[in-house]
């Protein structure tokens, strides 16, 4: 059986002795999705900027959908936003045979910021990053190590950990998806969402603990014998000898080690990568076998993220922190590298 998400992992860096709160106020976690691309300004996807407070995304394409009559399936997205916060987001509204934008009635939860017609529907991680305005309140513990620790982020980026909402409010959604999907019976009656939620916990407890037991043999600063390599911002994976120019290319950020999320297919990695891989596979059996039965493909997903514009003020014994991260990079799991949040359910992502 899996152990608990979270528990154990490894971290590049020393983490300092820091606790604190977020999301003492909604005002206090601030999201803004960056699409990274304009839309074409003609076809029949209306896309809008919506800013929602205190809403879940699946909250609030439920009241779009009924103020304007859709089904929630013509409405698209690129990311889940999370709840206890002030977020702007794009949606997307397939409105075929429409000219004119529909009137949107006033919500006391969100507002519609902008609005352009595109040609194809907004689609789950098109978009290119997230900023955070966030504060964390309530410091305490030594501050001395917290600048450092900073920099050796901004330097060498941050291990790209799926972040604790992937586990469920109690931790146990693999747990949880062991018991139900090795049952066929149980497996059939699931629905699409759940059946979904699940084998990404799956497949995330496998990442993690990959990633972790990598940095636990010191490959963090430089790639591994054997990697396989995934350009930054990108899905395209390669596979090169280390060479000096694979190692620039490493140290600033244009590649990064690609590590499995793991289903059927030929793995890419080798030598010393590969033997880790398969180390952490074969101990988690119940995992990379079920993942096996239900026929899921292997992907892959890079073990570093970037802290883009990272900006840390101190002052009244609150944390200001700034920062831009890629899409599908979790802000707990950069948090979780120099302060203790406590975990809470809602610390990155829907709740």
């Amino acid at each position: 059986m899996a152990s608990p998400p979270d528990q154990d992992l490894v971290f590049p860096y020393p983490k300092p002795a820091l606790t604190g709160v977020i999301k003492s106020d909604p005002e206090d976690f601030k999201v803004n999705e960056q699409l990274g691309f304009d839309p074409s300004g003609s076809g029949e996807h209306l896309f809008i900027q919506v800013e929602k407070r205190s809403l879940t995304t699946r909250q609030l394409i439920e009241h779009i959908a009924r103020d304007l009559d859709l089904s929630p399936r013509a409405i698209g997205y690129a990311g889940l936003k999370d709840k206890q916060a002030v977020t702007r987001q794009w949606l997307s509204l397939h409105l075929p045979g429409q000219r004119q934008p529909p009137v949107f009635s006033e919500h006391p939860a969100y507002r519609v910021l902008e609005r352009a017609w595109h040609d194809k529907k907004l689609r789950i991680g098109v978009h290119r990053s997230n900023r955070f305005e966030v504060v964390i309140r309530d410091i305490h513990g030594e501050l001395a190590q917290l600048p450092m620790i900073i920099e050796q982020i901004r330097q060498h980026g941050f291990a790209n950990y799926f972040g604790q909402q992937r586990f469920g409010q109690r931790g146990d959604n693999v747990t949880q998806a062991l018991q139900v999907l090795s049952n066929r019976r149980k497996r059939k009656r699931l629905a699409r969402d759940k059946r979904s939620l699940y084998i990404s916990a799956l497949r995330s407890e496998l990442f993690n603990r990959i990633l972790s037991r990598r940095i636990g043999q010191a490959s963090w600063l430089e790639p591994l014998q054997g990697d396989a390599f995934i350009l930054d911002g990108s899905h395209s994976i390669f596979t090169s000898a280390i060479d000096p120019d694979i190692c620039r290319r490493y140290r600033q950020f244009d590649i990064h080690s690609a590590i499995s999320l793991y289903g059927l297919g030929e793995a890419r990695p080798s030598q010393q990568a590969l033997a880790i891989e398969q180390a952490v596979i074969a101990d988690l059996m119940d995992i990379s076998r079920l993942l096996e039965d239900l026929q899921i493909k292997r992907g892959y997903r890079a073990n570093r993220a970037v802290a883009r514009h990272l900006k840390l003020d101190y002052r009244a014994n609150s944390l200001t922190m700034s920062v831009e991260l890629a899409a599908g990079s979790y802000l707990t799991s950069l948090l979780d590298h120099f302060i203790d949040t406590g975990k809470h359910p809602a610390a990155a992502g829907e709740a």
